[in-house]
């Protein structure tokens, strides 16, 4: 009730004088420049912490001016990318170590591997809560058991190569549409089995 411990008067005299007096073209121009002075040193701010950052994480930082902070990140870039598409070629060149990254859009591909009914599942999705528990209940539904499995996850995408075993002549169908509806499902609806 802080309203009613002031008369009516003055908080119509007050809301009039401040709110509702017009303001001259140099008291705009002023709280206009002063905003735009604050909205600046945020913004200095902003870089300067996000180079403090760049500064602790950076490993061969022999100079702190920012030019040469730049000049390092670019240099950590190119060898990171290097580094990435060399273990994308030698995991594309050796059938063995078949490991890549997740993609970016949602695949699944099985393949029967040999004659005693070993299929390869390959799929890569979104990452999300209770994804695993909903595959392993999509094996399960379809009778089949994991005899390998390799699992990597970057960046909220997740990709996962699943040997199976056990699957029978029209099995390849099931397995393909229960994987599909398991890669899918939202995370909402996993949380009453996973708690």
């Amino acid at each position: 009730m802080i309203r009613g411990s002031f008369p009516q008067p003055f908080l119509s005299r007050t809301y009039k004088t401040s709110f509702l007096k017009p303001r001259s073209k140099a008291e705009i121009k002023l709280l206009a420049a002063k905003k735009h002075s604050e909205a600046e040193k945020r913004r200095r701010m902003r870089i300067n912490g996000q180079y403090e950052t760049l500064r602790s994480v950076l490993p061969n930082l022999t100079k702190k001016d920012k030019a040469s902070v730049l000049a390092e990140t670019i240099k950590q870039v190119k060898e990171l990318k290097k580094k990435v598409s060399k273990l994308e070629e030698d995991s594309s060149g050796n059938p063995l170590k078949n490991v890549k990254f997740p993609g970016g859009a949602d695949k699944l591909n099985l393949e029967k591997c040999n004659n005693e009914g070993l299929v390869k599942a390959t799929l890569s999705c979104e990452d999300s809560l209770g994804l695993m528990s909903s595959i392993s209940r999509a094996l399960g539904s379809v009778k089949t058991k994991v005899v390998k499995a390799e699992m990597v996850s970057v960046g909220g995408r997740t990709r996962s190569v699943l040997w199976v075993q056990g699957l029978g002549n029209d099995g390849l169908g099931m397995l393909k549409s229960t994987l599909k509806v398991a890669m899918h499902k939202p995370a909402f609806k996993m949380r009453r089995f996973t708690q």
